[in-house]
């Protein structure tokens, strides 16, 4: 530890008042970790210089390590309290925030206007049908450290994508707005009280509001939209705190009519059920409106070293414009790269163990981050996610690099790892005494957002994660010699009954 870590901070008044408003810790409960630090990466946007100094604060604070999440921040674990102020300022000096993360709170309140969630390509995305990025800063400038939305009963978690893929997974968000289009006009479509966690009424798909909202509106929308659920929502109880429940209790008709009166007028009505496709990765290499091309870098579970961290900025300011997006699938975007300059790039990302290749599993897949969690810390996802996708890889082969399915690792009910809308879900059921691999999840099959949206389902009781791999690979394998190069046309045309008929044989062979 250096000098500077060990000595003691000194803050005036107004250092603290500013830093409680806009800055928190968050609880940790494992790997020897008690608190961690979520940077909140507005827009999902982040330069190589941000990015460098990032890398720095994971080695003095983090042990070396950073995740990016599925909300698009970057988080650090083994924070110690007494550090907080130092890097509080230091996060302040390069222009970012963290989450108000409430988890040491037990009763309801301490909720904030969580990270919004953006597509990370707007603004370059070829098909985008609105550039939403001045609508983030509008509503990120509005939100952050306003003490009017720092006492919500819990969370509030806002999306907002005009990309043709709805990469922000709409459908589980407490206000999930996406493009449309109404006579040739481009606008916003939203689905309110959408969740994956346990508190009341448990999982949920956003429920289509069925209005049309201009783009000069959704500001508006999103603000009076939190301001209901900050003043009608439950504070009887953490589990019936969230959005979702009242949209429940009240139904979207009266959200609506309750929205309309604080705006003072009648929203333009429209009937949909929700985005058409949702919840996929830009994945890959692919070329930007205006002729360059990004690098969507595929990071299993999230996880960079600082060294990676600090290579891929500087690959970022050599190659490209120094422009970096995180996204919601834990992975990581550099932007601006010229047609001439690409195979260099690629070549040094793969230097850095950081190859643009592999399946588009690697691109597509979540493991959330039960080793740290005071929730189920015996249990890691993101590792099974790893041995999972490796196994499938060597075992099928170049067939499966097309091939379009989501695996989704939670070690807990509260699904931080998106089980509930993967094609592949897995969900920790009991645990051995060995470690990484000893565990056993049970497995789920048949979830996904969009047009008709539905919640993954249990196929099996509880499993090790070895034969969880053989079931996995041979029901991937049934749905290639069926001709299929998606995993939805399998379960879409077999019973449980006989997904499972396919799958077990060969485990117990």
């Amino acid at each position: 530890m250096s000098e500077d870590n060990s000595r003691s901070i000194e803050l005036d008044v107004d250092d603290l008042e500013r830093f409680k408003l806009r800055y928190s810790l968050g609880q940790d409960d494992g790997r020897g970790s008690k608190h961690f630090l979520r940077i909140k990466v507005t827009e999902g946007a982040v330069t190589s210089h941000q990015l460098t100094e990032i890398a720095r604060l994971s080695d003095e604070y983090g042990r070396g390590k950073a995740w990016v999440t599925d909300r698009q921040s970057i988080q650090l674990h083994w924070i110690e309290g007494r550090h907080a102020p130092k890097i509080f300022s230091r996060l302040e000096e390069i222009g970012f925030t963290t989450d108000k993360c409430g988890q040491a709170y037990p009763a309801p309140g301490y909720g904030d206007v969580r990270n919004i969630c953006v597509c990370p390509v707007a603004g370059y995305e070829k098909g985008e049908k609105i550039d939403v990025r001045p609508l983030v800063r509008e509503m990120n400038d509005f939100f952050i450290g306003n003490e009017d939305f720092l006492d919500m009963p819990k969370k509030f978690k806002i999306s907002i994508s005009a990309c043709e893929i709805d990469c922000v997974r709409s459908q589980m968000q407490d206000l999930g707005l996406f493009a449309i289009e109404r006579d040739g006009k481009p606008g916003f479509g939203a689905v309110i009280g959408g969740s994956l966690g346990v508190a009341q009424p448990g999982a949920v798909i956003g429920k289509p509001l069925n209005v049309f909202i201009e783009p000069d509106e959704v500001f508006e929308v999103a603000k009076n939209m939190a301001e209901i659920h900050r003043d009608h929502s439950s504070t009887e109880s953490v589990a019936k705190a969230r959005f979702k429940q009242l949209v429940r209790e009240w139904g979207v008709e009266k959200i609506r009519s309750k929205l309309e009166d604080k705006l003072g007028r009648k929203l333009e009505r429209l009937k949909y059920s929700g985005p058409e496709v949702s919840g996929r990765e830009h994945v890959g290499v692919q070329e930007q409106k205006d002729g360059n091309s990004y690098i969507n870098i595929p990071i299993l579970g999230g996880g960079l070293s600082s060294e990676q961290l600090r290579r891929t900025a500087e690959i970022a300011e050599e190659y490209g414009s120094g422009d970096l997006r995180t996204t919601p699938y834990q992975n990581l975007i550099l932007l601006n790269i010229a047609e001439e300059d690409l195979d260099e790039a690629l070549t040094e990302l793969k230097k850095t163990d950081l190859s643009v290749g592999g399946s588009r599993l690697r691109w597509e897949s979540v493991g959330c981050a039960s080793d740290f969690c005071a929730s189920s810390p015996e249990y890691h996802p993101k590792a099974v996610v790893r041995e999972i996708i490796e196994h499938l890889e060597k075992n099928v082969g170049k067939e499966l690099e097309d091939y379009r399915m989501k695996i989704g690792v939670s070690g807990c009910p509260r699904d931080c790892g998106l089980k509930g809308p993967s094609d592949i879900g897995l969900l920790g059921a009991s645990t051995g005494s060995g470690g990484v691999g000893s565990e056993e999840y049970r497995l789920y099959i048949g979830g996904r957002f969009g047009a008709e949206p539905r919640f993954s389902k249990a196929l099996n009781g509880n499993r090790s994660t070895d034969d969880i791999k053989v079931m996995i690979r041979t029901l991937v394998e049934k749905s290639l010699e069926s001709g299929h190069d998606d995993f939805q046309e399998l379960w879409e045309e077999l019973s449980s009954q006989e997904l499972k008929e396919i799958a077990e044989p060969e485990v117990e062979g």
